[in-house]
C-alpha cells in the first residue's frame, strides 16, 4: 500500500523500497561483474541509493508536502479574506443600525413635540376640568389592559397598540379648538343649533389629527389611532351616536374604549352645568348603557375595573 495521506509512512516506504531494490541491484552486478573491492562496493552502494532515493523523495514525498503546504497557506490566506471581510460587513451592518437607530430617535423626537403641541392645543380649548386628560388616559389604559387579560380582542390589543392607545387618548377631545368659546364655554344647556355644532367637534378633530399624520412619517400610528378616537369615540353601541351613526363592531375599538372612559369621566366631574355623580351612581349608569351606548364587553371590563377607576378620579381632582 502506497500511503498518500502520511508523508512520515509514505517516506519511511520510500527508503526501505530504496535500499531493497539498491541492494539488489549490486547483487545483480556481483554476480555478472564480480566481487569488488569493499571501498568499490561501498562507493557502489552509496551511489545507487543516491540515484534511486533522491528523485523518489522529492517526487513521492517533498513535492505533494510542498502541493498541501500550498493549498494549506491559500486555505488559510482565502479565511483571513473571509474573516476580514466578514468583520467589514458587521462594521457595516453596525453602522447601519446606529444610523436606524438616530434616525428612529429623530423620528420619535418629532412625534413627541407633535403630540405634545397637539395635547396642548386640546388642553387650551377643552372646557373640561385640568386633569381631565391624565384622568381619561388613564382610565383607557385600565380598561385596554383588562381587556387583554380577560382575553378579549387580545389580538387587536397587543402592548404596542395598548402603549399607541395611552399616547392618542388625551387627543379625544382636540376637534373643540374649532368650537366657539361661546358655545364651548357656555354654562347652561345647548340649543339644538348649538347642540349640532358642539357635535360637529368630533369631524373637526379627526380632520386636524389626519391633516397631522402627513408631517409625522413612521409616528403616524399614534395619530391614525387618535383620529379614529376623535372622530368615533361619541359613537354608539346602538347606532344612535354621532357623526356617522356607526354601531358595533364597525366602530373602531379605541374610540369604543374611549367613550367608556370619557362618559365616566364626564358624570363624576362637576361643570358649570352640573353637579358631580356620585362613583356608584356613575358605574350603575354605565352598566345600564351597556349593549346601548357601550360595547358589551368594553363594560365587563370596566365592572372589573371600577375600584381602579374611583382611584383614578381620586387621585387626579382639581
Amino acid at each position: 500500500m502506497f500511503y498518500k495521506s502520511n508523508p512520515t509512512k509514505r517516506l519511511t516506504f520510500v527508503l526501505a523500497a530504496s535500499i531493497f531494490v539498491g541492494e539488489a541491484l549490486i547483487m545483480l552486478l556481483i554476480s555478472y561483474l564480480g566481487p569488488f573491492s569493499v571501498l568499490r562496493g561501498m562507493w557502489l552502494d552509496a551511489t545507487l541509493l543516491t540515484s534511486l532515493m533522491v528523485p523518489l523523495v522529492y517526487f513521492t514525498v517533498s513535492l505533494p508536502v510542498k502541493k498541501h503546504i500550498n493549498r494549506l497557506r491559500t486555505a488559510e490566506a482565502l479565511a483571513i479574506k473571509e474573516k476580514e471581510e466578514a468583520k467589514a460587513a458587521l462594521l457595516e451592518r453596525d453602522g447601519l443600525i446606529s444610523g436606524l437607530l438616530k434616525a428612529k430617535n429623530q423620528v420619535l423626537a418629532t412625534q413627541d413635540q407633535t403630540l405634545s403641541l397637539l395635547n396642548a392645543l386640546a388642553s387650551a380649548k377643552d372646557n373640561e376640568t385640568g386633569h381631565h386628560i391624565v384622568r381619561t388616559q388613564n382610565y383607557v389604559l385600565a380598561l385596554a389592559q383588562r381587556l387583554r387579560q380577560m382575553g378579549q380582542y387580545a389580538g387587536e390589543l397587543d402592548p404596542y397598540t395598548i402603549d399607541l392607545l395611552f399616547k392618542a387618548a388625551p387627543l379625544h377631545d382636540i376637534g373643540k379648538m374649532g368650537i366657539p368659546d361661546e358655545i364651548l364655554k357656555k354654562p347652561g344647556a345647548f340649543t339644538q343649533e348649538e347642540r349640532q355644532m358642539m357635535n360637529t367637534h368630533t369631524t373637526i378633530g379627526a380632520a386636524i389629527l389626519d391633516t397631522a399624520k402627513l408631517n409625522l412619517g413612521d409616528g403616524e400610528d399614534v395619530i391614525s389611532m387618535a383620529a379614529k378616537i376623535a372622530g368615533c369615540h361619541h359613537e354608539k353601541w346602538n347606532g344612535t351616536g354621532y357623526p356617522e351613526g356607526l354601531s358595533g363592531d364597525a366602530i373602531p375599538l379605541a374610540a369604543r374604549i374611549m367613550s367608556v372612559a370619557d362618559f365616566y369621566d364626564a358624570l363624576v366631574g362637576e361643570r358649570a352645568y352640573k353637579k358631580s355623580w356620585t362613583h356608584e351612581s356613575a358605574a350603575a349608569e354605565i352598566l345600564k348603557q351597556k349593549g346601548l351606548a357601550f360595547d358589551p364587553i368594553v363594560v365587563d371590563a370596566f365592572v372589573l375595573e371600577k375600584d381602579h377607576f374611583k382611584q383614578i378620579s381620586e387621585g387626579y381632582r382639581d
